[in-house]
């Protein structure tokens, strides 16, 4: 089921509307949340921390099991998961609580976090359904009622009238500081081993992600700033790079 939005409300309108017809269905459902314009390499050992993140989301049905990214870099742009204590150990992968989450920290804000093994959240995770509602219908007040009353209308005569009636009224929420970082206690973090990840909301991430597989973006790199920019190139070297 592909599921529009009437418009554009912040990322928790975002997650709980397909949340609310996948709980209309099921609430006892294990669900997966993915950004869309993120890139992972390789794609199996990426799902393979996924398939760790739905076995703990069911060990911890009380928890949403964030995927974390290991740092390379003093990055201001990334949210970032301080673990806390250990809860689970396996040969390949380790189940930790989650201390704070810190969204788009300062540069001594984010040099405190790498210091202290903070990881990058890669805004993927899983979660039981009815977990999931109950923590927004308690840190989304507002929002909530809204899709309860479009939860009401599935599958009547009624419902495409009422989803465009509720956007008109929808609050405009963050997912990550309006929830996240208001109950850490009740998140738990995976790291991801040996898993190249890159939000690719930049077109210089998007470079650097592909010269790591040892690729070429097929767009001029000359539209890119330093240090991504071929310098001192012919057109022709240039057009070879991007792979024209």
């Amino acid at each position: 089921m592909v599921i529009l939005q009437p418009a554009d409300r912040g990322t928790a309108a975002g997650i709980f509307l397909p949340l609310t017809y996948i709980v209309a269905r099921d609430a006892e459902a294990t669900v997966i949340v993915y950004p869309s314009d993120h890139f992972v390499y390789p794609e199996q050992r990426f799902l393979d921390s996924v398939r760790r993140a739905v076995l703990t989301a069911d060990w911890l049905p009380d928890r949403l099991v964030l995927l974390g990214v290991t740092p390379d870099r003093l990055e201001l742009n990334y949210g970032w998961i301080l673990p806390g204590e250990q809860l689970d150990c396996s040969s390949n992968y380790r189940v930790q609580a989650v201390r704070a989450f810190s969204e788009r920290p300062t540069p001594a804000e984010a040099d405190a976090a790498l210091a202290a093994g903070a990881l990058w959240n890669a805004s993927v995770f899983a979660a039981n359904a009815q977990t999931l509602w109950d923590l927004g219908c308690r840190c989304f007040p507002d929002l909530m009622p809204l899709f309860e009353r479009l939860h009401l209308a599935i599958g009547t005569p009624h419902e495409a009238r009422v989803l465009d009636l509720i956007y008109h009224q929808m609050p405009s929420d963050n997912f990550s500081s309006g929830l996240l970082q208001r109950i850490p206690e009740q998140t738990a973090v995976i790291e991801m081993k040996e898993v190249l990840w890159s939000d690719w909301g930049r077109p210089e991430r998007i470079a650097d992600s592909l010269r790591r597989i040892g690729r070429q973006p097929a767009f001029p790199l000359a539209c890119l700033d330093r240090p991504f920019a071929p310098t001192g190139l012919t057109a022709s070297e240039g057009r070879a790079m991007a792979g024209l």
